[in-house]
């Protein structure tokens, strides 16, 4: 089960870390949030290199408002602080690549 971030200071812990992570910023009402997030979950499985968590907008408007979040969903990838690469939209195939680019960082 991917791991939901509760508060700014621990989203900012987590992306400072030298092991890379991947974000989905998501909303409950988000029907392709919704339909993206089984493949999410199997990716988790895929790549143990790689942290995987989300970030509800509703439950955290700081963390999205600080990410320039605009639609959903969102998957942000990071590593060190710095931003590896970004998908805004419910495309599996993307956000398969979005994962393994996360990944190869992870040596």
């Amino acid at each position: 089960m991917v791991k939901a971030i509760e508060s700014v200071d621990e989203f900012k812990a987590l992306i400072a870390g030298p092991e890379p992570v991947v974000i989905d910023f998501w909303a409950t009402w988000c029907g392709p949030c919704k339909l993206i997030s089984p493949h999410f979950n199997k990716l988790e499985e895929k790549f143990p290199g790689v942290k995987f968590v989300k970030v509800d907008i509703e439950e955290q408007p700081e963390i999205a408002q600080e990410q320039g979040i605009k639609a959903m969903p969102t998957f942000k990838a990071y590593k060190d602080g710095e931003v590896i690469d970004q998908l805004t939209g419910a495309v599996p195939a993307k956000l398969t690549a979005l994962v393994e680019k996360a990944a190869s960082v992870a040596a």
